[in-house]
């Protein structure tokens, strides 16, 4: 916007000059056109010097506001599987919670950052699986107890307990709302013209290295606990 500002200023003097030009002396024309150079020179270092204080303020304010760190990860082209053994139920399949828990950096996501830093950080991704998780074990537990009732009806003492877990229901189904919005995976996913939908298996998208976050994460871990449970 200040580019074509200063064009229309410089058309302007330009015009203006063509317009008296006939009415003036060459030398009178010439002071003139050297009066409306400094001018212009004038407007584009003005322009120049605002234009980067502005830069630098609005640098600042980013980092003012933003206190987490910049993590150079590799962009990887990866094919979306469908692995059922992390949609199984783990009361079944032992195999389920060992997948989950083989997701999670050791010291579970939780970081000092900067290095001596008495502030403690948990990565966000690992948080989101959390919640996927939760879900995961809360649905099949449902699940249970609606085809055991004499379960249920042991499970259902503690009030606390359960008014605890939809709490945090509660709070996992907005916060991984948010975070699918924030991520905004704008992946094309063909339709499956058989099933009238799309699966999202087999079709080429970008992903960040999450093994290379992990990496980063243990590196900098608080603990030494792993996986979920």
């Amino acid at each position: 916007m200040r580019s074509s500002n200063i064009k229309a200023i410089y058309q302007a003097l330009a015009n203006s000059e063509d317009e008296d030009s006939s009415s003036i002396s060459p030398g009178k024309n010439r002071l003139a056109m050297d009066k409306h150079l400094l001018c212009l020179m004038v407007i584009i270092l003005f322009t120049c010097v605002g234009y980067f204080l502005g830069q630098a303020t609005l640098s600042r304010g980013c980092n003012e506001t933003y206190s987490g760190p910049t993590i150079p990860l590799a962009i990887q082209r990866k094919v979306f599987q469908y692995n059922r053994t992390f949609g199984a139920d783990p009361g079944i399949d032992s195999n389920t919670q060992a997948a989950w828990d083989s997701l999670v950096p050791l010291g579970q996501g939780t970081v000092r950052y900067p290095a001596g830093s008495k502030q403690l950080y948990t990565l966000s991704v690992v948080h989101q699986l959390h919640c996927l998780w939760s879900i995961h074990q809360n649905y099949y537990r449902s699940t249970h107890m609606h085809m055991d009732p004499e379960r249920l009806d042991d499970d259902d003492d503690d009030d606390d307990y359960a008014e605890h877990t939809m709490s945090h229901m509660r709070h996992c189904f907005d916060y991984l709302r948010q975070s699918l919005m924030c991520a905004a995976d704008s992946s094309l996913e063909p339709v499956d013209s058989m099933l009238g939908g799309v699966t999202g298996w087999g079709n080429e998208r970008f992903c960040r290295d999450y093994a290379a976050l992990v990496t980063w994460a243990e590196n900098r871990r608080v603990s030494n606990i792993g996986g979920f449970s």
